[in-house]
């Protein structure tokens, strides 16, 4: 165990220490505000103020885990070594508020600040701080850990830290079950015109094929999904969306007897969760009503939980999901880059500034997307998967939590994904040695 002395024990404190010393260094911590009995313990301790009280390991507090609300926080950079750091601070044993910068970044202080939203009235990744430093690509906060943890055994030499074991679980975005089948008659109808008329033929004949012939739908690859689980024997959660037609939600109605009948047979062999329709945002009573839809079909609690496009406004969006009691969360990453929203790949609880609390909702940070690599980044399958594979390995290194994001459609056999298969079959192979 650690003794940890500082001036007061906020509820910013409490959380912050806690996720780095349990959650990621898996080391107990007590705290304590007494002097004399700081001075007084012979085991490993430091001391976590704005001076020193003495000689002992100290680490010079920032003023950020000490306030309330929302401030201008000025944020200076310096290098830990070859790392960049943030809250920077001369008088401690390491160059940076390690709990400080940590904190800013596991609370997205910075979207709670007045900034530019994207088109999609999100949180536009171009604001942030990691990608303004070139530190979005790195799960920089199990880096600082690391080096804070070889700075803590080389002063206390008994110190024993457990490693954190990897986790991988793929992730299936169902936000379009079928392209064709179940489909309204209207919507065929106009498809089928829209292909003749502009020379899609294969594409015409195909549409018939299954809407009037009963040929098996291009995007109905569930079986093929479930199988590669059985083989690798992997965690799984399918994500369905299942709201009403829109403009960016585009799946078949749940209504579709035969769409719920395989709602409820995913079910009983992998996890499921919500994917959050677009227009549910700022919209908690429309999120509820998702939920129970989904719910009512397969006859199990919903915890689970993702918001389509990754549309999320901090904190409302999260405090609907707490309000819901619902657990887990995996919206916690960008569209259009790679990388590490938080700064983490590690599972964390989220902390609401507005009411100054640590609250039950899980953050799973999501680093990567088949859609991003094929669409944003226009790569090719080959280019894809090396990419894909590299991120798992750059988790795994660091004991995280690996969610890639897939799409039913990605197994689908169309020209439009040929080979694209591969990205799912092999990142699935490959880390599935590790689940």
């Amino acid at each position: 165990m650690i003794l940890v002395y500082t001036q007061k024990v906020t509820a910013r404190v409490n959380y912050i220490f806690r996720h780095l010393f349990n959650n990621l260094m898996r080391q107990e911590i007590k705290f304590t505000t007494k002097i004399e009995e700081f001075i007084a313990y012979n085991g490993p301790k430091f001391s976590y103020a704005p001076q020193a009280l003495g000689g002992e390991f100290h680490i010079q507090s920032h003023d950020l885990l000490y306030q309330q609300g929302i401030k201008n926080v000025p944020v200076e950079f310096s290098f830990w070594d070859e790392e960049p750091v943030f809250f920077k601070i001369d008088q401690s044993d390491i160059p940076f508020d390690i709990f400080a910068a940590s904190f800013y970044l596991l609370s997205r202080y910075e979207e709670y600040l007045i900034h530019e939203k994207d088109t999609h009235e999100r949180y536009n990744y171009k604001n942030s701080l990691l990608i303004q430093h070139n530190l979005l690509n790195k799960p920089i906060i199990e880096i600082w850990i690391e080096k804070f943890k070889d700075t803590l055994k080389a002063r206390f030499p008994d110190l024993e830290f457990q490693a954190r074991e990897f986790y991988f679980e793929p992730l299936i975005n169902v936000s379009m079950a079928r392209l064709y089948q179940g489909k309204s008659f209207l919507r065929y109808i106009f498809g089928s015109l829209n292909d003749f008329f502009r020379f899609k033929f294969q594409a015409f004949w195909l549409r018939n094929k299954v809407y009037i012939f009963g040929k098996k739908d291009p995007y109905d690859t569930f079986d093929e999904i479930l199988q590669l689980k059985n083989k690798y024997k992997h965690p799984l959660t399918f994500f369905h969306l299942i709201a009403s037609y829109s403009l960016f939600d585009h799946n078949i109605s749940i209504n579709k007897q035969d769409y719920q009948t395989q709602i409820k047979f995913l079910a009983d062999y992998a996890d499921t969760g919500l994917l959050a329709s677009y227009y549910t945002i700022d919209k908690e009573e429309e999120i509820e009503k998702e939920i129970k839809l989904l719910e009512n079909t397969i006859h199990k609690p919903i915890t689970k939980i993702r918001a389509h496009f990754n549309r999320i406004h901090i904190p409302e969006t999260y405090q609907y999901y707490e309000h819901l009691e619902l657990k887990d969360d995996y919206s916690m990453g960008y569209n259009h880059k790679i990388g590490f929203r938080a700064g983490t790949s590690v599972p964390f609880k989220f902390y609401d500034i507005t009411n100054e609390t640590e609250t039950n909702l899980s953050l799973h940070p999501v680093a990567i997307s088949d859609i991003m690599l094929k669409h944003q980044y226009k790569l090719n399958p080959e280019r894809a998967l090396k990419i894909m594979l590299d991120e798992g390995e750059l988790i795994k290194k660091y004991g995280g939590h690996f969610y890639p994001v897939f799409h039913n459609f990605i197994l689908a056999d169309l020209k439009e994904w040929q080979d694209w298969n591969k990205l799912y079959t092999e990142t699935i192979k490959h880390f599935s040695t590790y689940a």
